[in-house]
């Protein structure tokens, strides 16, 4: 949970800011080994979201209690085995508990208090809703794999 408060006050503070990575390359804050381990998760978590490949993406995601919370399990319950996540993920978006991610550009990855936070210009949908805007999720290296955390819209401008 406090993960997720510092990455919603980080993704605020990313609105004052201008939209762009440190360099030409989004990795570019992060160490080799870092970005060698993060890079193929990034990618694997946008596709996993962009193609509702719940399966694949219950191996990477984080399971916060913002993310039970979000999929309406209660803050205290269980980790979800495969099947269950991908109920529960299939569940609330089609009863439009939560947006889909449909296109996702990242602009930057970079270190926050031992995490990392990910953000990027994306879009999606919820019911006949449309978003547009500048998107966060939190990421962490655990045993040398990422994990993450759910994305959230924190801006409907990418400028």
């Amino acid at each position: 949970m406090v993960v997720m408060k510092s990455l919603f006050f980080a993704g605020l503070l990313l609105l004052s800011l201008p939209l762009q990575a440190t360099g030409p390359n989004p990795y570019s804050a992060l160490t080799p080994e870092q970005r060698n381990i993060l890079q193929p998760g990034i990618e694997r978590y946008v596709s996993d979201q962009g193609k509702k490949n719940w399966g694949d993406l219950w191996e990477i995601q984080d399971q916060t209690v913002e993310l039970k919370r979000e999929l309406l399990l209660g803050e205290v319950g269980p980790d979800m085995d495969r099947k269950q996540f991908v109920k529960a993920m299939r569940y609330t978006l089609e009863t439009g508990g939560r947006p889909q991610m449909t296109k996702f550009e990242l602009r930057e990855v970079r270190q926050d208090k031992g995490n990392f936070l990910v953000v990027g210009c994306g879009t999606g949908v919820r019911e006949s809703f449309h978003f547009h805007g500048i998107v966060i999720f939190g990421a962490r290296i655990v045993e040398g794999k990422p994990v993450f955390d759910i994305f959230s819209f924190v801006s409907d401008t990418c400028s």
